[in-house]
């Protein structure tokens, strides 16, 4: 897809919509009735350590706010602007990092680091900033979104568009791309037709389909395109075995040019999870990638290295090893506070994670969550921590 056609097209349509949306409008209406405004204000201390004798401090102020307008009936216009401040010690160790923090992967560049020091970072992006229409059963979205194709809870092989990161658990919101995507549901109410096409920077891009449908029970999707430089068809289901919550996503990718270290690769993943009359929740998945690392692999001192790939993440590289295994419980120890664990481990390079929450409502818009993090990995035929991470986070929510 070329860049200036995609421009001019999305130009064109946001005009064309916003002058039927001025025609629609007959009626005054008050700011509050067309306008509404949300976001949150939050505050996050981390330590990061190895052992006692060295120990890293760092500190986030993460504000967001999402603004949605009702311009008519038919048209909604959404913005979500995303503005953080880092400062500490990783800051200061990591090389270049407001630089790489400023990156901007989609087509428009919407990213920006306007205070960049060595231990001391500012930065604000713009991940949601577009038009969508809604006429009868046909609903077309224009600009920067989140596409959600996946059904999965820690891996969606299924999710071309927007593939996330379980781990990064700070961005509830999750990635959006510039896109544009239409839906048009059929009268039955349970299926649909899905096309979408995302450009991104360095020419790369996306434009898939997906039908979605439901028989005995269960809501199936089939999907079909071109993702990035391979080309993808996937299948994905949800529904239930007896009382267990029953989904799963499979993706197989085809390059579309033959080059050196590119192979067919078939990802996928299966969920099970079951609520008890106790409130406690369980949820358990596998993940299965065709290219996945498949042995111990020895890191040389760069540990630092493997735990940042974590965040460079595409359907195709959900999670390093061949297979993996993921489990997560939660229970409400009281109406006020809520305990969870999670936990990862990547069979074959014996990766292992390790992740516990205590959260807590103070009032209604304020929240408080302790979060914790830890790697483990085989070096020399024994278990080695890779690293320890603890957060404290506020959030005041308006």
């Amino acid at each position: 897809m070329n860049k200036t056609c995609y421009l001019i097209f999305c130009f064109l349509s946001a005009f064309i919509l916003s002058v039927q949306a001025q025609d629609s409008l007959k009626t005054k209406r008050r700011f509050s009735e067309i306008v509404q405004m949300n976001g949150y204000l939050k505050n996050m201390q981390s330590i990061s350590f190895l052992d006692l004798d060295a120990i890293g401090m760092d500190n986030l102020i993460h504000h967001r706010l999402n603004i949605k307008a009702n311009l008519s009936e038919n048209l909604t216009a959404s913005v979500g602007l995303r503005n953080r401040i880092i400062f500490g010690s990783q800051v200061a160790s990591t090389p270049d990092y407001g630089k790489k923090l400023g990156v901007d992967n989609n087509l428009i560049d919407m990213s920006w680091t306007y205070v960049n020091k060595d231990a001391f970072v500012a930065h604000s992006t713009i991940d949601r900033l577009n038009l969508n229409y809604v006429h009868k059963n046909l609903e077309v979205t224009v600009g920067r979104q989140r596409i959600n194709w996946g059904l999965a809870l820690a891996w969606n092989p299924n999710d071309l568009f927007n593939t996330y990161n379980y781990l990064d658990f700070d961005y509830e919101e999750r990635p959006g791309t510039d896109a544009i995507r239409v839906q048009y549901y059929l009268k039955d109410g349970m299926s649909s037709f899905d096309l979408a096409a995302s450009q991104h920077a360095h020419n790369q891009n996306t434009v898939a389909a997906k039908f979605r449908f439901n028989t005995m029970g269960y809501d199936i999707q089939i999907l079909t395109g071109k993702y990035l430089d391979d080309w993808a068809s996937g299948l994905g289901w949800a529904g239930s075995l007896g009382n267990l919550g029953f989904k799963g996503e499979s993706t197989y990718f085809i390059p579309l040019k033959k080059a050196l270290y590119t192979e067919k690769t078939w990802v996928a993943t299966t969920t099970l999870d079951y609520s008890f009359s106790n409130s406690v929740y369980l949820n358990a998945a596998y993940l299965y990638n065709s290219n996945g690392i498949r042995k111990p692999i020895n890191l040389d001192g760069t540990s630092t290295n493997l735990l940042s790939n974590f965040g460079n993440l595409t359907a195709k590289t959900l999670f390093p090893s061949r297979s993996a295994a993921f489990v997560t419980a939660s229970y409400p120890i009281s109406p006020l506070w809520n305990i969870a664990l999670a936990g990862m481990y990547g069979f074959g390079m014996n990766l292992a994670y390790i992740g516990p929450t205590i959260s807590c409502s103070i009032r209604e818009d304020l929240e408080g969550s302790l979060i914790g993090q830890t790697f483990f990995m085989e070096q020399n035929e024994h278990m080695k921590l890779l690293g320890n991470a603890l957060y404290f986070r506020l959030k005041w929510s308006y």
